[in-house]
């Protein structure tokens, strides 16, 4: 057997003891752990992996472990691992999937996000269910929560953290990073919020544009550690008057209040000779209730309400 020694490798022949080449020889040898410089660890004990170590033989007999089960329960999951089971679970695609295991506090950060959301929309605090809701329709608002908490988690929330981290010295013009690294383990905002986020969007209570600017003040106020009582989005949304307005009956009235406003009288009259112009004057009506809205009416059903307002006309 070969003892403890060094051993080089060459190709070519290198003396009459080794003609062939192509081999191995010894070059000096190490007969035990002084000739490695090895030396005991003063502030390290000695690990015993027995039994008690491995969390077994103190309890019950049952819970007896072997090393290898040992490590396989207390071995966090690997990257692989946790991207092929959010690909299974949640739909994710590859890619996202790779971007929320390229940062391993970020998938228990998703998860959270996607619970919440999904609790969130079956609570009454946030969802209001009109007679009008089919079975089908919050089937699919339900099943949408992974994929909607995975693009505002990426985008959104990594934009921020990121942003956070890197800070432009206006002096020198150069890019540096605070101490925390780039990771939603530094984030202001956790997974419960988000998910509170999420839902309001998937619902309808707020829009993409309105949920961002949401998002940017609950990175913000913790970031500067408010203790403010606008914890939750829906708080934060009403206290700016933020809510999309979907209720037919509120959009008739604001419809009401454009179309027969004296300031647009002039409009009015044009309508009802009618003419090929038409097309603009309803146009110029949902541009001024979108504004009286300050831009919360909900486009597809502010249009159905303006129909009906002008309809009347004729």
């Amino acid at each position: 057997p070969t003892g403890q020694e060094t051993r080089t490798f060459h190709v070519k022949p290198i003396s009459d003891e080794y003609p062939l080449g192509g081999e191995t020889y010894c070059i000096r040898a190490k007969g035990g752990a002084v000739d490695y410089r090895f030396m005991p660890e003063p502030d390290l004990p000695p690990l015993i992996l027995d039994e008690e170590t491995l969390g077994g033989g103190v309890s019950s007999s049952n819970n007896n472990m072997s090393l290898e089960e040992f490590v396989e329960r207390n071995m966090p999951e690997s990257p692989e691992e946790a991207n092929a089971r959010l690909m299974e679970d949640y739909g994710l695609s590859e890619d996202v999937a790779n971007v929320i295991t390229g940062d391993p506090p970020a998938i228990a950060l998703f998860e959270e996000t996607v619970a919440t959301a999904r609790n969130e929309l079956t609570s009454s605090s946030i969802i209001e269910k009109g007679e009008g809701s089919s079975s089908s329709s919050s089937s699919k608002m339900f099943d949408s929560i992974p994929t909607l908490s995975a693009n505002w988690l990426c985008n959104d929330l990594f934009g921020l953290v990121k942003k956070n981290a890197a800070v432009v010295d206006d002096d020198e013009s150069s890019l540096s990073l605070n101490n925390n690294p780039i990771s939603v383990e530094y984030s202001t905002v956790d997974g419960e919020r988000l998910g509170a986020l999420v839902a309001m969007v998937a619902n309808g209570t707020l829009t993409t544009s309105m949920a961002k600017k949401v998002l940017a003040i609950m990175f913000e106020q913790q970031q500067q550690q408010q203790d403010s009582l606008l914890h939750h989005p829906a708080d934060i949304a009403k206290a700016n008057g933020w809510r999309v307005i979907s209720d037919p009956n509120e959009l008739v009235e604001l419809c009401n209040g454009v179309v027969h406003d004296p300031k647009n009288s002039s409009q009015l009259e044009q309508y009802k000779l009618g003419g090929k112009k038409v097309w603009k004057i309803e146009k110029f009506y949902a541009g001024k209730v979108m504004a009286a809205s300050k831009g919360n009416a909900d486009p597809e059903r502010m249009k159905e309400a303006l129909a009906l307002v002008l309809d009347k006309l004729n």
